[in-house]
């Protein structure tokens, strides 16, 4: 049986430019384990339905509002600079079919500080429920997807050229999730300055006052951009997120 070859569909696109993108990005990776109860806890007592990826987005958005360096967008060349965000934007990744094609697409839940778990889930839900057409909030990517390769590659850099844009565009913060599949874990890679994956959840066992109990828990991975942070404030970001989720109830 010969090889069959053909032109790279359209859906996957946008894909191959993020990633040509995502290659000037110095990449570094930090994992931790979050224990999901007092998230549990808080879904079974929201009046409508809130995912955990939601509660992610939202805790991120808090404790980035005290990180004004995990909130800059660089662009580098000879005299590398550096444009913090006042707002925090999340770019949330949401797995579609294009004419036949798998693909993932982006959407972007705007100033998440201003807005509680509720209206995190009501945001995200509008692109979750969307189809990539040309009316839903996909229009623009549906758009991107007809130009030539070239002509698409234009557009985006052009767009991304702008600090301001690029975050509005890409997020200050993005988040992936993979929790539907058995899978622990997801490293994501990233254009902007930090990205968040969200692994399955699961039972396993936990210590709680010298005491081992049996609780829900999942893998946080964070990957931040390293011209932008160093570990030591990575660390502190991602274990701030951790102390929020863990805590949701408490707060």
């Amino acid at each position: 049986m010969s090889a069959v070859t053909a032109p790279l569909p359209a859906a996957r696109k946008q894909t191959l430019v993020f990633l040509e993108d995502a290659r000037r990005t110095a990449h570094v990776y930090l994992m931790t384990e979050v224990d999901a109860t007092a998230l549990k806890a808080a879904r079974t007592r929201a009046a409508t339905p809130v995912s955990y990826v939601s509660y992610v987005v939202k805790a991120t958005a808090e404790v980035l509002a005290d990180y004004p360096d995990a909130r800059a967008v660089i662009l580098g060349g000879r005299s590398p600079k550096l444009t913090t965000s006042p707002e925090v934007h999340a770019k949330v990744l949401f797995d579609k079919t294009v004419e036949g094609q798998r693909c993932v697409v982006s959407g972007i839940v705007r100033d998440v500080q201003a807005l509680d778990v509720t209206a995190v889930q009501s945001a995200i839900d509008l692109y979750k429920t969307a189809d990539v057409d040309d009316q839903g909030p996909f229009a623009n990517i549906k758009r991107l997807q007809r130009l030539p390769l070239p002509a698409f590659r234009a557009v985006y850099r052009t767009m991304m050229r702008n600090p301001v844009r690029r975050a509005a565009l890409q997020g200050t913060f993005a988040v992936t999730s993979i929790g539907h599949e058995q899978v622990g874990a997801i490293l994501p890679l990233i254009t902007g300055t930090l990205g968040l994956g969200v692994g399955h959840i699961a039972d396993a066992p936990v210590v709680r006052d010298g005491v081992v109990a049996v609780a829900p828990v999942f893998t946080l991975s964070l990957v931040f951009d390293h011209r932008v942070l160093d570990g030591a404030m990575a660390a502190e970001i991602l274990a701030g997120i951790k102390n929020r989720l863990d805590n949701w109830e408490l707060a």
